[in-house]
């Protein structure tokens, strides 16, 4: 017996925006309402995928006509790698949206790999608003390689000198290289005053809520993705 969903709805494009990285876009629902940063659960209607569930964060605000998905695609045979085979016109199957991140004020954004995904809607909106993202925000963002970091030019636009991004895997110019840990974190973050929004892995959340709690943020001032 599979799940059952009370949206069902038809692609409108798959498009891959690097080489495991769809962004999917799907119809929205009639009144389907949502809040920046909510997930919802998905899967698709094709045979043998009825059993076949993840979340994923919407990826564009509420204004918007449509839904959008960044979705990274793992090589083995699943859910994502049938997501990025999807046509136009393919049904997806996506529950009523639920609550991940809440925009509370300005902070410092940490994101791992495809987990800059939850934060992109945040962005927009605050841009939407007329707000510098620059002026109270700084993104930390780690991944393996630059060419796994998503929207690499179009984040160095908004934060400018407020972008830190590090990686795992590869060296490049300009960039840091290693893992965020505490030492990384302690050298990065100028106040414990602010907001933390965090999201990536499990354990990479986990790590970084326990580095952030040891240099002094509050626990309430920190948000994760994963209830830890």
């Amino acid at each position: 017996m599979g799940f059952i969903f009370p949206y069902w709805v038809k692609v409108i494009n798959v498009e891959f925006i690097n080489d495991n990285v769809v962004l999917l876009k799907i119809e929205k629902p009639f009144r389907f309402e949502f809040e920046l940063g909510q997930v919802v659960d998905m899967s698709i209607n094709k045979e043998g995928y009825d059993l076949s569930v993840s979340s994923f964060t919407i990826a564009n605000t509420p204004a918007e006509e449509h839904l959008e998905f960044i979705i990274k695609i793992y090589p083995r045979k699943g859910l994502t790698e049938a997501i990025s085979r999807l046509q136009t016109n393919d049904v997806v199957q996506i529950s009523s949206p639920w609550n991940s991140y809440a925009y509370k004020g300005k902070g410092t954004f940490i994101a791992a790999g495809a987990g800059i995904t939850a934060f992109l809607p945040i962005f927009k909106t605050i841009k939407s608003k007329g707000v510098d993202l620059k002026q109270g925000h700084s993104l930390i963002y780690a991944d393996k390689s630059k060419t796994d970091v998503l929207y690499y030019k179009n984040l160095k636009g908004m934060f400018n000198n407020k972008l830190s991004v590090i990686l795992s895997r590869a060296k490049s110019k300009n960039l840091s290289y290693g893992k965020v840990d505490g030492n990384y974190l302690s050298n990065i973050i100028c106040s414990t005053e602010q907001y933390f929004y965090i999201c990536g892995p499990k354990k990479f959340e986990k790590d970084i809520k326990s580095h952030l709690v040891t240099i002094g943020v509050k626990r309430s001032k920190i948000q994760t993705g994963y209830k830890i």
